[in-house]
């Protein structure tokens, strides 16, 4: 796909982006950096491909893969201090 094509699926779903992390969320914080996240892996995939059927669902899709990973991610790190002892 060109850029200014997905240029212009970024910009048309971007509110929808942020929605979806802002209800997935805990904070504005952690919602303004899961909504970049998905921005990005959308964004790069869209640079990727030649045509897509139904893209609402492919962003969706998409949006659930990386909401998944930042929470793995997320709880992978939790509980750990700096001097490696772990905390409840």
């Amino acid at each position: 796909m060109d850029k200014r094509k997905a240029d212009e699926i970024i910009t048309q779903y971007l509110q929808k982006i942020y929605g979806f992390a802002v209800k997935k969320s805990f904070s504005y914080e952690e919602a303004e950096e899961l909504s970049a996240e998905i921005t990005v892996e959308v964004y790069t995939s869209l640079l990727n491909l030649d045509d897509i059927s139904n893209i609402e669902g492919y962003i969706w899709r998409i949006s659930e893969h990386v909401y998944s990973k930042y929470v793995a991610l997320k709880k992978k790190h939790q509980g750990v201090s700096i001097d490696n002892m772990v905390f409840p």
